[in-house]
Protein backbone atom coordinates (compact mmCIF):
# COMPACT_ATOMS: atom_id res chain seq x y z
CA UNK A 1 0.00 0.00 0.00
CA UNK A 2 1.08 3.84 -0.50
CA UNK A 3 2.17 5.29 2.82
CA UNK A 4 0.19 7.77 2.19
CA UNK A 5 -2.87 5.79 2.48
CA UNK A 6 -2.19 4.11 5.49
CA UNK A 7 -3.78 6.90 7.72
CA UNK A 8 -6.70 6.72 5.74
CA UNK A 9 -7.14 3.11 6.66
CA UNK A 10 -6.24 3.88 10.27
CA UNK A 11 -9.21 6.48 10.41
CA UNK A 12 -11.93 4.10 8.75
CA UNK A 13 -10.97 0.92 10.40
CA UNK A 14 -13.33 1.23 13.61
CA UNK A 15 -16.57 2.68 11.34
CA UNK A 16 -16.34 1.90 7.80
CA UNK A 17 -19.03 -0.58 6.87
CA UNK A 18 -16.45 -2.98 4.82
CA UNK A 19 -14.14 -3.54 8.00
CA UNK A 20 -17.29 -3.71 10.36
CA UNK A 21 -18.91 -6.55 8.37
CA UNK A 22 -14.80 -8.51 7.42
CA UNK A 23 -14.66 -8.34 11.50
CA UNK A 24 -18.05 -10.11 11.94
CA UNK A 25 -17.43 -12.57 9.08
CA UNK A 26 -13.91 -13.33 10.50
CA UNK A 27 -15.32 -14.06 13.94
CA UNK A 28 -18.52 -15.78 12.83
CA UNK A 29 -15.92 -18.18 10.90
CA UNK A 30 -13.82 -18.05 14.31
CA UNK A 31 -16.33 -19.06 16.82
CA UNK A 32 -17.42 -22.66 14.26
CA UNK A 33 -13.60 -23.74 13.65
CA UNK A 34 -12.54 -26.50 16.07
CA UNK A 35 -9.96 -24.12 18.10
CA UNK A 36 -8.49 -24.35 21.49
CA UNK A 37 -9.97 -22.12 24.29
CA UNK A 38 -7.24 -19.36 24.53
CA UNK A 39 -5.83 -20.64 20.24
CA UNK A 40 -2.92 -19.35 19.25
CA UNK A 41 -3.84 -16.83 16.22
CA UNK A 42 -1.73 -15.06 13.77
CA UNK A 43 -2.79 -12.19 11.88
CA UNK A 44 -0.22 -12.13 8.78
CA UNK A 45 -0.38 -8.39 7.88
CA UNK A 46 -1.85 -6.79 10.57
CA UNK A 47 -1.85 -3.62 8.28
CA UNK A 48 -2.98 -0.76 11.08
CA UNK A 49 -4.45 -3.64 13.91
CA UNK A 50 -8.13 -3.63 14.42
CA UNK A 51 -8.74 -6.64 13.53
CA UNK A 52 -5.47 -7.79 15.64
CA UNK A 53 -7.08 -5.93 18.65
CA UNK A 54 -10.37 -7.65 18.34
CA UNK A 55 -8.53 -10.99 17.45
CA UNK A 56 -6.54 -10.08 21.06
CA UNK A 57 -9.93 -10.21 22.59
CA UNK A 58 -10.35 -13.81 22.22
CA UNK A 59 -7.34 -15.29 22.23
CA UNK A 60 -3.14 -15.24 21.58
CA UNK A 61 -2.96 -12.91 18.97
CA UNK A 62 0.18 -11.98 16.91
CA UNK A 63 0.79 -9.42 14.48
CA UNK A 64 2.99 -9.77 11.46
CA UNK A 65 3.53 -6.91 9.32
CA UNK A 66 6.61 -5.99 6.60
CA UNK A 67 5.87 -2.36 7.07
CA UNK A 68 7.20 -0.50 9.88
CA UNK A 69 4.60 2.00 9.71
CA UNK A 70 1.35 -0.38 9.85
CA UNK A 71 3.28 -1.84 12.89
CA UNK A 72 3.32 2.11 14.48
CA UNK A 73 -0.07 2.55 13.42
CA UNK A 74 -1.41 -0.76 14.91
CA UNK A 75 0.58 0.14 18.13
CA UNK A 76 -0.67 3.64 18.46
CA UNK A 77 -4.12 1.86 18.24
CA UNK A 78 -3.47 -0.30 21.15
CA UNK A 79 -2.79 -3.55 19.42
CA UNK A 80 -0.26 -5.65 21.38
CA UNK A 81 2.22 -8.49 20.12
CA UNK A 82 3.50 -6.67 16.93
CA UNK A 83 6.16 -8.43 14.66
CA UNK A 84 8.31 -6.69 12.40
CA UNK A 85 8.55 -9.23 9.81
CA UNK A 86 7.33 -11.23 6.59
CA UNK A 87 5.76 -14.93 6.58
CA UNK A 88 8.64 -15.98 3.94
CA UNK A 89 11.48 -15.35 6.86
CA UNK A 90 9.27 -15.57 10.19
CA UNK A 91 10.52 -15.34 13.74
CA UNK A 92 8.35 -18.15 14.62
CA UNK A 93 9.12 -21.64 14.61
CA UNK A 94 6.91 -24.49 12.66
CA UNK A 95 3.52 -25.33 13.41
CA UNK A 96 3.77 -22.19 16.62
CA UNK A 97 -0.28 -21.45 15.69
CA UNK A 98 -3.93 -22.57 16.01
CA UNK A 99 -4.91 -20.61 12.96
CA UNK A 100 -3.21 -18.19 11.02
CA UNK A 101 -5.37 -15.32 8.77
CA UNK A 102 -4.06 -13.49 5.51
CA UNK A 103 -6.78 -10.86 4.97
CA UNK A 104 -6.44 -8.87 1.66
CA UNK A 105 -2.42 -10.11 1.46
CA UNK A 106 -1.66 -13.02 -1.20
CA UNK A 107 -2.15 -10.60 -3.70
CA UNK A 108 0.45 -7.90 -2.72
CA UNK A 109 2.88 -10.45 -3.02
CA UNK A 110 4.42 -12.26 -6.64
CA UNK A 111 4.84 -14.97 -5.18
CA UNK A 112 1.94 -15.98 -3.71
CA UNK A 113 2.56 -19.57 -4.11
CA UNK A 114 5.23 -18.88 -2.23
CA UNK A 115 3.63 -17.17 0.75
CA UNK A 116 0.64 -20.02 0.68
CA UNK A 117 3.56 -22.47 1.97
CA UNK A 118 4.69 -20.22 4.86
CA UNK A 119 1.37 -19.92 6.22
CA UNK A 120 0.95 -23.62 6.03
CA UNK A 121 4.20 -24.16 8.00
CA UNK A 122 3.15 -21.46 10.42
CA UNK A 123 0.29 -23.10 11.47
CA UNK A 124 -0.08 -27.17 13.70
CA UNK A 125 -0.98 -29.63 11.70
CA UNK A 126 -4.61 -29.89 11.66
CA UNK A 127 -4.54 -25.61 12.08
CA UNK A 128 -6.32 -23.29 9.86
CA UNK A 129 -5.13 -20.49 7.35
CA UNK A 130 -7.94 -18.20 6.78
CA UNK A 131 -7.65 -15.79 3.14
CA UNK A 132 -9.25 -13.48 1.65
CA UNK A 133 -9.06 -12.21 -1.65
CA UNK A 134 -10.20 -9.39 -4.42
CA UNK A 135 -11.92 -10.96 -6.71
CA UNK A 136 -12.19 -10.98 -10.94
CA UNK A 137 -9.39 -9.42 -12.56
CA UNK A 138 -12.29 -7.60 -15.04
CA UNK A 139 -12.98 -5.45 -11.26
CA UNK A 140 -8.92 -4.14 -11.28
CA UNK A 141 -9.29 -0.40 -11.03
CA UNK A 142 -7.29 2.49 -9.36
CA UNK A 143 -7.81 1.31 -5.85
CA UNK A 144 -6.29 -1.57 -6.62
CA UNK A 145 -3.24 0.17 -7.88
CA UNK A 146 -2.89 2.35 -4.61
CA UNK A 147 -2.85 -0.79 -2.44
CA UNK A 148 0.14 -2.36 -5.05
CA UNK A 149 -1.80 -5.14 -5.84
CA UNK A 150 -0.14 -8.13 -8.45
CA UNK A 151 -3.68 -9.56 -9.50
CA UNK A 152 -7.20 -10.27 -8.22
CA UNK A 153 -8.43 -14.00 -8.32
CA UNK A 154 -11.34 -16.21 -9.71
CA UNK A 155 -12.32 -18.76 -6.68
CA UNK A 156 -10.68 -21.67 -9.68
CA UNK A 157 -7.33 -20.42 -9.29
CA UNK A 158 -7.44 -19.07 -5.94
CA UNK A 159 -8.13 -22.93 -4.81
CA UNK A 160 -5.41 -24.11 -6.97
CA UNK A 161 -2.68 -22.35 -5.77
CA UNK A 162 -4.05 -23.24 -1.96
CA UNK A 163 -4.07 -26.95 -2.92
CA UNK A 164 -0.30 -26.71 -4.46
CA UNK A 165 0.99 -24.76 -1.24
CA UNK A 166 0.32 -28.49 0.44
CA UNK A 167 -3.17 -26.87 2.47
CA UNK A 168 -6.03 -29.06 2.49
CA UNK A 169 -9.26 -26.08 1.22
CA UNK A 170 -12.34 -26.84 3.98
CA UNK A 171 -14.20 -23.95 2.04
CA UNK A 172 -13.92 -21.31 -0.73
CA UNK A 173 -16.83 -18.88 -1.56
CA UNK A 174 -17.06 -15.50 -3.39
CA UNK A 175 -18.25 -12.65 -0.55
CA UNK A 176 -19.40 -9.00 -0.80
CA UNK A 177 -22.35 -10.10 -3.21
CA UNK A 178 -24.41 -7.58 -2.46
CA UNK A 179 -22.86 -4.85 -3.66
CA UNK A 180 -21.33 -6.75 -7.01
CA UNK A 181 -23.36 -5.55 -9.82
CA UNK A 182 -22.90 -1.66 -8.29
CA UNK A 183 -19.27 -2.00 -8.27
CA UNK A 184 -19.34 -3.74 -11.84
CA UNK A 185 -21.25 -0.71 -12.62
CA UNK A 186 -18.92 1.50 -11.08
CA UNK A 187 -15.74 0.46 -12.11
CA UNK A 188 -16.18 -0.19 -15.45
CA UNK A 189 -17.73 3.58 -15.96
CA UNK A 190 -14.28 4.72 -14.22
CA UNK A 191 -12.80 2.67 -17.49
CA UNK A 192 -14.43 4.36 -19.82
CA UNK A 193 -13.93 7.50 -18.56
CA UNK A 194 -9.91 7.22 -18.45
CA UNK A 195 -10.05 6.29 -21.68
CA UNK A 196 -11.67 9.83 -22.72
CA UNK A 197 -9.71 11.33 -20.41
CA UNK A 198 -5.77 12.61 -20.59
CA UNK A 199 -3.49 10.34 -19.01
CA UNK A 200 -1.85 13.08 -16.98
CA UNK A 201 -5.56 14.45 -15.52
CA UNK A 202 -5.77 10.88 -14.36
CA UNK A 203 -5.11 10.22 -10.40
CA UNK A 204 -5.09 6.79 -8.85
CA UNK A 205 -7.93 7.12 -6.05
CA UNK A 206 -8.93 4.25 -3.42
CA UNK A 207 -12.38 3.16 -3.17
CA UNK A 208 -12.12 4.05 0.80
CA UNK A 209 -13.73 6.90 1.50
CA UNK A 210 -16.60 7.97 4.30
CA UNK A 211 -20.59 7.74 3.67
CA UNK A 212 -23.05 9.49 5.64
CA UNK A 213 -23.83 7.66 9.36
CA UNK A 214 -26.68 6.52 7.68
CA UNK A 215 -25.79 4.93 4.32
CA UNK A 216 -22.82 2.96 6.37
CA UNK A 217 -25.35 1.57 8.87
CA UNK A 218 -27.32 0.64 5.95
CA UNK A 219 -24.65 -1.14 4.01
CA UNK A 220 -23.14 -3.12 7.39
CA UNK A 221 -26.55 -4.32 7.99
CA UNK A 222 -27.27 -5.66 4.39
CA UNK A 223 -23.36 -7.24 4.52
CA UNK A 224 -24.35 -8.92 7.59
CA UNK A 225 -27.37 -10.42 6.25
CA UNK A 226 -25.48 -11.32 3.59
CA UNK A 227 -22.96 -13.44 6.42
CA UNK A 228 -26.26 -14.98 7.27
CA UNK A 229 -26.32 -16.49 3.46
CA UNK A 230 -22.86 -17.80 3.84
CA UNK A 231 -23.77 -19.89 6.92
CA UNK A 232 -25.75 -22.50 4.56
CA UNK A 233 -24.49 -21.63 0.74
CA UNK A 234 -21.19 -20.88 -0.91
CA UNK A 235 -22.20 -17.89 -3.75
CA UNK A 236 -21.24 -17.98 -6.97
CA UNK A 237 -19.85 -14.36 -7.10
CA UNK A 238 -18.40 -11.75 -5.37
CA UNK A 239 -16.05 -8.21 -5.15
CA UNK A 240 -13.97 -10.64 -3.02
CA UNK A 241 -13.33 -14.20 -2.05
CA UNK A 242 -12.84 -16.19 1.08
CA UNK A 243 -10.92 -19.28 1.84
CA UNK A 244 -10.73 -21.52 4.52
CA UNK A 245 -8.08 -24.01 4.79
CA UNK A 246 -6.11 -26.30 7.21
CA UNK A 247 -2.66 -27.88 7.30
CA UNK A 248 -2.84 -31.84 7.04
CA UNK A 249 -2.70 -33.88 9.92
CA UNK A 250 -0.33 -35.71 8.58
CA UNK A 251 2.05 -32.73 7.65
CA UNK A 252 5.17 -33.29 9.96
CA UNK A 253 7.04 -30.49 11.53
CA UNK A 254 10.19 -29.40 10.99
CA UNK A 255 12.37 -28.35 13.33
CA UNK A 256 13.93 -25.28 12.70
CA UNK A 257 15.86 -22.39 14.64
CA UNK A 258 14.17 -19.25 14.88
CA UNK A 259 16.04 -15.93 15.18
CA UNK A 260 17.13 -15.31 18.51
CA UNK A 261 16.30 -11.66 17.94
CA UNK A 262 12.85 -9.85 16.80
CA UNK A 263 13.35 -6.70 14.28
CA UNK A 264 12.32 -3.79 16.34
CA UNK A 265 10.92 -1.20 14.87
CA UNK A 266 10.31 2.52 16.47
CA UNK A 267 6.77 2.90 17.67
CA UNK A 268 5.56 6.80 16.95
CA UNK A 269 2.18 7.73 18.64
CA UNK A 270 -0.04 8.93 15.86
Amino acid sequence: MESRYYETYYRHETEHWWFRWRFALIHEILDRLDLPGRARMLDAGCGTGQMLKTLQKRGDAVGLDISPEAIAFAASRGAENLVLGTVASPPFPDGTFDVALALDVIEHVDDDQALLEGLRKLVKPNGFVIITVPAFQSLWSDHDVINRHCRRYRSGQLGERIEASGLEIDRITYCNTSLFPLVCLVRWGQRLVQLFRPKQEAEADSDLRGYPAPVNELLYRLMLLENRVMRRFDLPVGVSILAIARRPASDVLTVIEAPSVVPEVELSAR
